[in-house]
C-alpha cells in the first residue's frame, strides 16, 4: 500500500516538475502590457497655485538647521500663504516632513497632537491652511525614518491683512 502511494506521488511530482515551468512561461507570455498614461486627467492633476508675491524670507528661524524660509502669497498683501523651504546640499535628513504647530512647541520626540502636516521638505511650495495666518506658531521638521523631531522653528505669526 505504501509502495503504490509512493509511486503515485513520484509520478505527480515529476508531472508537476514539467507542467509548472511550462504554465509559468505561458502565463508570462500571455500578460497584457502595463497601461501607461502620459499625463493625469484634469480632475486628478493638482492645479498650480499662483503664489507670486514674496512676503518675507528668513534664515534665522531654525537654530540647529541651515534652512531658508520664504513666505509667499497669492497676491501682494492679499490671498493665501505658502512657504518654501530650502537648505544647502549637505543638509540631508531621511524622509523629512514639515508640520505646523500652533502655540508653543518644544523639541520632544513625539509630535504634538495638534500638528498639521504641510508636506515634505523637498516640495517646492507648501500651501498653508487659513488657521496659520490667524495664530502664532512654529514649523517643525520631523524625520519619519528616525521618528524624531529634527528641529523646531522660533515662534512667528504671519501678517494677515485680509482680516
Amino acid at each position: 500500500m505504501i509502495h503504490s502511494l509512493r509511486k503515485h506521488h513520484r509520478r505527480l511530482f515529476v508531472g508537476l516538475g514539467f507542467f509548472l515551468p511550462v504554465a509559468l512561461a505561458i502565463g508570462i507570455a500571455a500578460r497584457r502590457p502595463v497601461p501607461e498614461a502620459d499625463s493625469l486627467p484634469k480632475a486628478l492633476a493638482p492645479a498650480p497655485a499662483p503664489f507670486e508675491s514674496l512676503e518675507s524670507q528668513r534664515t534665522d528661524l531654525f537654530a540647529k538647521s541651515p534652512v531658508r524660509v520664504h513666505w509667499l502669497r497669492e497676491h501682494q498683501g492679499a490671498g493665501k500663504f505658502a512657504v518654501e523651504l530650502s537648505a544647502d546640499e549637505d543638509f540631508t535628513k531621511p524622509d523629512l516632513m514639515v508640520y505646523w504647530v500652533a502655540g508653543t512647541a518644544t523639541r520632544t520626540d513625539p509630535l504634538p497632537g495638534g500638528a498639521v502636516l504641510l508636506g515634505t521638505f523637498s516640495s517646492t511650495l507648501l500651501p498653508l491652511p487659513d488657521t496659520v495666518a490667524r495664530s502664532s506658531g512654529h514649523l517643525v521638521l520631523f524625520s519619519l525614518a528616525d521618528n524624531e523631531i529634527v528641529d523646531v522653528s522660533k515662534s512667528f505669526q504671519l501678517k494677515d491683512s485680509t482680516k
